[in-house]
């Protein structure tokens, strides 16, 4: 049985402009100015939503260093009149009154580390597989049943809102397969691909502009022109907002900004997108866990 790893990082408080008793509460293992970046420019999570809708942009109002983030979130929400919510999906945007923001931030900055780990831990890929099938199943009426531990040749279980529950190889129900007795949950994977919001982001360089990259980003109804800029590396990703965010992040120029192409050396624009991969895994396995942990804590 795999050991627990508990990665220390913080927890985090945004105010908005729009109304000075909504909040945004988070915790990351990466820095929570980055993070507050993320928040301001991907507009397909709750935050970025508001964002989108306000014009205006969430503001990082303080953040602690916490040794165990999940357990220390586990006790801002369990120290707030929020407590008494069930589980909200992953998120964590609220209306409070300051003094319960701050109640709640006392108690994470004393939880410690948690004495008895709730969950098992995987390698983050798996966290990441399965996190991606989820995606894939939403509004087919098809749920995953544990996790997703090879997306390509491995098997997983899944269960129709019928009650048909069966096993079959995860890439096949990724891309469309439905329920074998009922046919519930039949996809195509183009639908799904334009569903989820899968695309490919590059890498470009300029023949007559040596010195300077661009990124490049192309999804279904989605595609930033680059002109006479050529790709020179791709990715594909399913979390475009996310990939955007971190390559930036990566190149040395984080989001928000105006896009624009940058003067980097071409080595050490390539590494940033060799890196990306494994950082988006991270990322997603970070907050696939937090979840977990959040759905553990609200029983």
């Amino acid at each position: 049985m795999a050991l627990w790893k508990v990665n220390a990082g913080h927890i985090y408080v945004l105010t908005h402009p729009s109304d000075p008793n909504l909040y945004k509460i988070g915790v990351t293992i990466r820095e929570p100015v980055r993070r507050l970046a993320q928040h301001n420019s991907d507009f397909t999570k709750a935050a970025g939503r508001i964002v989108k809708e306000t014009g205006q942009k969430w503001e990082l109002k303080e953040y602690h260093a916490v040794p165990d983030p999940y357990w220390a979130e586990r006790a801002f929400w369990g120290n707030t009149p929020v407590a008494d919510i069930p589980f909200r999906g992953g998120v964590e945007v609220e209306k409070m009154y300051w003094e319960d923001v701050q109640r709640g931030l006392e108690a994470a900055k004393q939880a410690g580390v948690r004495p008895d780990p709730a969950l098992a831990q995987f390698p983050d890929w798996v966290y990441e597989y399965t996190a991606s099938m989820r995606r894939r199943l939403e509004g087919r009426d098809i749920t995953l049943q544990g996790y997703v531990k090879s997306m390509v040749s491995g098997k997983a279980n899944f269960r129709c809102a019928n009650g048909h529950e069966w096993r079959t190889r995860a890439m096949a129900v990724a891309e469309g397969e439905g329920c074998p007795k009922c046919g519930i949950g039949e996809s195509s994977p183009e639908k799904i691909r334009k569903k989820i919001g899968a695309g490919a982001i590059h890498l470009l360089t300029h023949p007559r502009k040596p010195g300077l990259v661009g990124i490049g980003m192309a999804s279904e109804g989605r595609e930033w022109p680059w002109n006479e800029w050529e790709i020179h590396r791709t990715r594909n990703v399913e979390e475009m907002g996310l990939a955007e965010t971190l390559i930036w992040e990566l190149l040395g120029q984080p989001l928000p900004h105006d896009r624009e192409p940058i003067k980097i050396d071409l080595s050490v624009a390539e590494d940033a997108f060799r890196k990306l991969i494994y950082v988006m895994r991270e990322e997603i396995a970070f907050e696939e866990q937090r979840k977990e942990a959040l759905k553990v804590a609200t029983g």
